[in-house]
């Protein structure tokens, strides 16, 4: 049997999301250490991210401190922890530009294990071989046609690892951005689905003979309704050659009163409808201009120096 841990999401920051009273880091390690620890339970042969590692995309707003302490509490794993890039884990949230951020410097430095295009992963033991693949996140449309140039070889198990949002249903996120829908999904060559992106936890579905993971980020970062009652998870995939099953582990975290502001929430909220009116006026501007597209493919497009682009980006980032 080959065993892999599933995380996704973590978003490791210097910065702890307005909700969150407690220190960020602090949490968002001890709750890494918790999938380590069911790694090491299971006798796993490697932890497998989904991406979105870090949540500040510009790389002067990540300290060193971070990304040292990261690569410390990582180089210790009897394991290797392959990641998947997301959104967050590069500007404009195009991996073209790893090479600058702060998951560019754990890939370089053998810390993470890169999956994504030809970077690829295969485990083999007792007799049973896994390869895993990695479809980094790719802008707001997405088909399912990303999944079908993937062929399934002398693998005894195919998992594929993508950065997208995914459901029972699919459709169009509010922003715009594409859902894939798991029916459209089986007759891809993957038997097993992860996906990272959407922080929700959908579970676990069996569909054709397919499995679809999709629990979630595994830090809360927010005081919506889903983020306070959710327990954040890792999934524990089980291969053998008759296939895959999962064993989803709920992590041990703090009650929200501990670790959210509470009333600091209520009054974000009573200024958020204040200002409602005056940010949509704004947005319906700005978007008769762009012509339908996003500030940061507008400022990808501009022609000025990578550090305007990159200071521009840091302000847009900000104001979100």
């Amino acid at each position: 049997m080959v065993n892999l841990v599933w995380r996704t999401d973590v978003h490791m920051s210097d910065y702890a999301p307005s909700s969150r009273t407690d220190i960020w880091h602090e949490t968002v390690l001890e709750k890494l250490g918790q999938v380590r620890d069911v790694g090491i339970e299971v006798g796993a042969s490697a932890i497998i991210d989904g991406g979105d590692f870090f949540h500040i995309k510009s790389p002067s707003r990540n300290s060193h401190k971070l990304v040292q302490l990261t690569a410390e509490h990582h180089e210790r794993y009897p394991f290797p922890v392959y990641c998947c890039p997301g959104n967050h884990d590069s500007v404009y949230g195009d991996y073209k530009f790893l090479y600058q951020q702060p998951l560019g410097v754990l890939y370089s430095t053998g810390v993470f294990k890169r999956l994504y295009d030809s970077y690829e992963a295969v485990f083999e033991k007792d007799g049973v071989k896994v390869r895993v693949v990695g479809i980094p996140y790719p802008g707001h449309r997405y088909t399912p046609a990303l999944f079908e140039d993937i062929v399934k070889g002398d693998e005894d198990v195919l998992i594929c690892v993508a950065h997208i949002l995914a459901s029972l249903r699919g459709g169009t996120m509010f922003e715009g951005e594409d859902i894939v829908r798991y029916g459209d999904l089986t007759k891809c060559a993957p038997d097993v689905f992860c996906f990272g992106h959407w922080h929700m936890d959908q579970g676990v579905e069996v569909i054709e003979g397919k499995t679809f993971i999709n629990i979630g980020s595994l830090t809360r970062g927010s005081l919506s309704q889903d983020e306070v009652q959710r327990r954040p998870a890792c999934a524990v995939i089980s291969c053998t050659k008759s296939g895959a099953t999962v064993d989803v582990r709920r992590l041990k975290v703090k009650p929200a009163e501990e670790v959210f502001d509470v009333a600091g929430r209520r009054r974000q909220v009573e200024r958020q409808m204040e200002m409602d009116s005056f940010v949509n006026k704004i947005k319906e501007d700005l978007e008769s201009t762009l012509g339908g597209k996003t500030m940061a493919e507008m400022l990808e497009e501009l022609e000025v120096a990578a550090e305007v682009k990159e200071k521009a980006m840091e302000y847009l980032e900000k104001a979100q």
